[in-house]
């Protein structure tokens, strides 16, 4: 018997613990599937052994892939007090707190186990999983839109480790979506600091320094991307759209078509890729670009408006088939988030009115030089003027109109809603959008209809397809009666002179006081209109002009000239138009330089169809007669409007047939030619173009008009 019983006490000796038996078994049939019976094991061995750790921990593993996390946590809550030495404790509750979103609770329980110090291998192997599903786990929300959760989990990481690059990058990319494009950038420098190798760090820094205006860093930062990791899609599309913002549409071209080859799926590339084309005049190709961007992305609002503009600048396209298009956008994108509920503003007709303007442009841009003038101009007893600027990036002109303002937002960094409700508690009476679909528009805060009366202005000559958006302001020039009321979602509202009025720049150079011709021996014909604008049809118009003349030259000012790619393409266009390039002098674009261009040529030529805007008004501010031709529309009808301000409406014509005629007629009159250039700027200056005074009292009185009929239709409601 004893040497029995010691035989047995040996056997008993090296076998397993009755309780880690029990639980093999139960691991075992979790692993299986078989959750009640791995239930039942569990629980016979917690009757036995209530403070078992690993009964608990297994049955919380259990809990969780049977019930959830939620009913886990008092089990992981168990093990860890049972067992505060291990590690996997700690761990598997922190995840399930994390799964639930109690990230204070799991920041709190994440500082307490680093605290105890990260001595074994066990430890550091824990806090790197339990990172490294935060980081995942952040990223996802990320993703998602969720960019609250996506910060808390990115800080929750840093907390725990400070040296985590990806979790660092995530920070940067939730602080750029929020608007904190300082912050972005620095946190997307500690990350390359931390992996200089990223080449996916490099394409973030260089996506916010666009966003930050700091063009020259962002080609650096982007190439420096490209450099690491040459089939990066993300960084061959924003440098195409950064290489666009400067004007080296070449460039743009060719980094957009690679990224297209790397990811065709990639909306933006497509975008990218559509808005240089439409720089170099390949509009139907450009719309094209901007239509396989909407097939990857239905939602680019960007590209989707990108369309809408260049079709008001393609041949060949109905303005009814913009105005459908722009009335698609309203109906898909903007119409379902219209708010209904009652406005507070008082309902004085003859109080104080505050108007809000909403625009991208409040900077060094085309817009500001017509809409400073007015808020100069504007009575301020009358009209309180907000500004809400939509681009992170501002400038001097931006620090200058905010004197002219009496209150001032960037809403960059703003959601719609955000900036919805921040307009709405501004008590806005009237809100004028500056930008229409150009670039840095915020249609879609119009779409929530934050003030009672809703107007676009200036930024954009046709419908927005907004129904939100009551009127567009106008005049009799650019929209004749009865000839685009059907194309607009938008009542008109025409001013009884200009809509506008134009502010010639500081430091503006004299006009020429000799005609080129004097000293040239032939007339010169000038283009300074971007090359998008020139359709095939003015090209032939300009070939038939130089055909007539066999002595006169065409002087054309075109983006990336210097490219020789872009020249080949220029000049086999106007070669395929019938223009003779020997007499044609193509000029690349400047800035600083830009006026004294007008001294190169005789007459102007206007683009159709569409017109030039701001390019008019320089022109005949310089001293240059325009030939235009007149549309049935406003992008075509701008010329129109402009000369009949300044009373020269004989240069005004109704066919191209006219228009070359009336090219012809006034180059082979020299006299004529003299008189016109002679005293043109002081016709310029003296015209209802330049006449701010008057121009702010009629859109005051519009406004105040507009006022009153909201209250006429609320009381009549």
């Amino acid at each position: 018997m004893l040497e029995h019983r010691k035989s047995r006490t040996i056997e008993h000796a090296g076998a397993p613990d009755p309780f880690e038996r029990t639980l093999s078994k139960a691991v075992a049939h979790r692993v299986a599937g078989r959750f009640q019976k791995a239930r039942s094991n569990l629980q016979r061995l917690l009757d036995a052994a209530p403070q078992h750790a690993g009964a608990h921990h297994e049955l919380g593993l259990l809990t969780s892939k049977a019930d959830g996390p939620g009913p886990a946590v008092p089990h992981f809550v168990a093990a860890l007090r049972a067992e505060p030495e291990q590690p996997r404790h700690w761990l598997a509750l922190a995840l399930s707190l994390l799964v639930l979103n109690r990230v204070g609770e799991v920041r709190a329980l994440m500082e307490q186990f680093c605290s105890r110090g990260l001595v074994d291998d066990g430890s550091r192997a824990a806090l790197k999983e339990f990172t490294d599903h935060a980081f995942a786990r952040g990223q996802e929300r990320y993703n998602a839109g969720d960019l609250g959760a996506a910060e808390a989990l990115a800080d929750l990481v840093i907390g725990l480790d400070d040296t985590h690059a990806d979790a660092t990058h995530l920070a940067g990319a939730v602080a750029a979506s929020k608007g904190r494009h300082q912050q972005a950038f620095d946190l997307f420098s500690i990350a390359i600091y931390r992996q200089p190798e990223n080449a996916g760090y490099f394409s973030s820094l260089g996506a916010v320094l666009i966003t930050l205006g700091d063009n020259a860093g962002a080609i650096s930062a982007l190439e420096r991307a490209i450099a690491l990791k040459p089939d990066l899609a993300i960084a061959h599309a924003n440098l195409s759209g950064v290489y666009q913002r400067i004007s080296r549409h070449g460039a743009a071209v060719t980094h957009a078509r690679r990224a297209v080859t790397l990811d065709p799926g990639l909306a933006n590339a497509h975008n990218n890729l559509g808005c240089s084309l439409k720089s170099l005049g390949h509009v139907h190709e450009a719309i094209a670009s901007f239509d396989r961007a909407l097939a990857a992305d239905p939602r680019h609002i960007t590209a989707y408006s990108n369309r809408l503009f260049a079709k008001l600048y393609a041949e060949g396209i109905p303005h009814a088939d913009y105005a459908a298009d722009a009335r698609g956008f309203g109906a898909r994108f903007a119409d379902p988030l219209l708010r209904r509920r009652p406005f507070t503003n008082d309902r004085d007709a003859d109080r104080p009115l505050r108007i809000g303007f909403v625009s991208g442009d409040l900077c060094t841009h085309a817009v500001a030089r017509f809409i400073e003038p007015f808020l100069r101009h504007l009575d301020q007893a009358q009209y309180e003027a907000r500004a809400y600027m939509t681009q992170a990036a501002e400038d001097a002109v931006s620090a200058r109109l905010r004197t002219v303002f009496s209150g001032w937002h960037n809403i960059a960094g703003l959601s719609d809603d955000e900036a919805a409700d921040l307009i709405e508690s501004d008590a806005i009476d009237i809100l004028v959008d500056l930008s229409g679909h150009s670039a840095g528009h915020r249609l879609l805060v119009f779409a929530r209809k934050p003030a009672p009366v809703q107007v676009t202005w200036i930024g954009h000559p046709a419908t927005t397809g907004l129904r939100a958006i009551d009127y567009r302001l106008t005049d009799f020039g650019h929209d004749g009666l009865g000839l685009s009321e059907a194309l607009h979602t938008e009542t008109l509202w025409r001013m009884p002179g200009v809509s506008a009025t134009y502010e010639a720049p500081d430091a503006l150079p004299p006009v020429r006081e000799r005609p080129p011709f004097e000293d040239n021996g032939f007339v010169t014909f000038g283009v300074m209109n971007r090359f998008e604008k020139i359709g095939d049809g003015v090209l032939e118009a300009w070939a038939e002009i130089l055909r007539t003349l066999p002595e006169a030259h065409l002087f054309m000012v075109v983006a990336d000239i210097e490219v020789s790619e872009i020249r080949a393409q220029v000049e086999a266009r106007l070669s395929k138009a019938g223009l003779p390039l020997e007499r044609i002098r193509l000029h690349p674009r400047v800035t600083s330089t830009y006026f004294e261009l007008y001294h190169e040529f005789d007459i102007a030529l206007d683009s159709f169809p569409y017109n030039g805007g701001t390019t008019t008004c320089d022109t005949l501010t310089m001293g240059v007669p325009l030939v235009v031709l007149a549309g049935a529309h406003a992008v075509a009808r701008t010329g129109l409007a402009v000369l009949t301000a300044v009373g020269l409406t004989e240069l005004v014509a109704e066919t191209r047939d006219d228009y070359v005629a009336r090219a012809v007629a006034l180059s082979c009159d020299p006299d004529r030619l003299r008189t016109i250039r002679s005293g043109l700027r002081e016709r310029v200056f003296a015209s209802p173009l330049m006449d701010h005074e008057r121009h702010a009292t009629e859109v005051g009185e519009a406004f105040r008009a507009m006022w009153r009929h909201w209250i006429d239709a609320t009381r009549a409601a």
